[in-house]
C-alpha cells in the first residue's frame, strides 16, 4: 500500500469514527482538530526535513492522536494508540507501529517528546496557541474542561488558567519556536488585557451601602 493511500484511509477512518461516535461534550478535539494537526504536522515536518518514513509516521499519528476522545478525556492517549494500532495492523503497515504510538503518547500533557518525530507532532498539536483565532478556539476547550470538572469556570478563572498555560508553553522544534513566537506573544498579551479589563470592571463597580 502506498503512503498516500494509507494516509488517505487513515483520514477517512478517523473522520468516520469522530463524526459518528464522538460524544456531545467533545467540542474541540474533533475531526476539524485532527485535520488542523495533520496540516500543521506536514508544514513543521517538511521544515524539519523529516525523512519520508518519519514524515509518514507523523502524519498517521496526527490523524489518530485524539481519536480516543470517543471514549473519555482521561487516558485518551492510550485509547488513541489502541485505535491507531488496530488500524495499522488491519492495513498491513510495516513494523513501525511503535513509533506512531510513541508520537501519540508524547502529546500527553505535559509534553515530553524524545525524538524529532515526536517534537513535530507535539508542536502541531499545540499550534493553536499561536493562531489568530486562538481566543475563539480556546472557548471550545473551556467547554471540555468544564465537562471534565463537572462545573462552570468563571471568566477570571478561565482567563487566568489560559494565561498561565500559554505563558508556560515552549515549542520544541526550531521552526515552531521561530514561526509561532510573534502570534503566541500577541495571544498572551490579549489574555492579559482581558484579565486587566475584568479587574478594572470589578474595581470600578459601585459598592453597595451597608443597611
Amino acid at each position: 500500500m502506498s503512503k498516500n493511500t494509507l494516509i488517505h484511509k487513515a483520514r477517512a477512518h478517523v473522520e468516520a469514527l469522530l463524526k459518528t461516535t464522538k460524544p456531545e461534550w467533545v467540542k474541540y478535539h474533533n475531526f476539524e482538530h485532527a485535520k488542523a494537526v495533520a496540516k500543521a504536522s506536514k508544514t513543521i515536518g517538511t521544515a524539519c526535513r523529516l525523512s519520508t518514513e518519519d514524515f509518514e509516521g507523523v502524519i498517521l499519528a496526527a490523524w489518530f492522536h485524539d481519536a480516543g476522545y470517543v471514549e473519555a478525556i482521561k487516558g485518551h492517549e492510550e485509547k488513541s494508540v489502541e485505535i491507531a494500532t488496530s488500524f495499522l495492523r488491519e492495513n498491513g503497515y510495516p513494523q513501525k507501529n511503535a513509533r506512531v504510538a510513541a508520537c501519540i503518547r508524547a502529546t500527553k500533557m505535559p509534553q515530553n517528546p524524545k525524538t524529532l518525530m515526536e517534537q513535530v507532532l507535539c508542536d502541531a498539536d499545540i499550534s493553536h496557541l499561536a493562531s489568530k483565532g486562538f481566543l475563539e478556539v480556546s472557548e471550545l476547550i473551556r467547554l471540555e474542561i468544564e465537562h471534565r470538572m463537572g462545573g462552570k469556570l468563571t471568566e477570571t478563572e478561565w482567563l487566568t488558567m489560559n494565561r498561565i498555560f500559554v505563558a508556560g508553553h515552549r515549542y520544541h522544534t526550531d521552526y515552531a519556536r521561530s514561526k509561532y513566537a510573534p502570534q503566541l506573544e500577541a495571544n498572551l498579551a490579549a489574555l492579559k488585557e482581558r484579565l486587566n479589563q475584568l479587574k478594572h470592571r470589578k474595581t470600578s463597580l459601585p459598592r453597595r451601602k451597608a443597611k
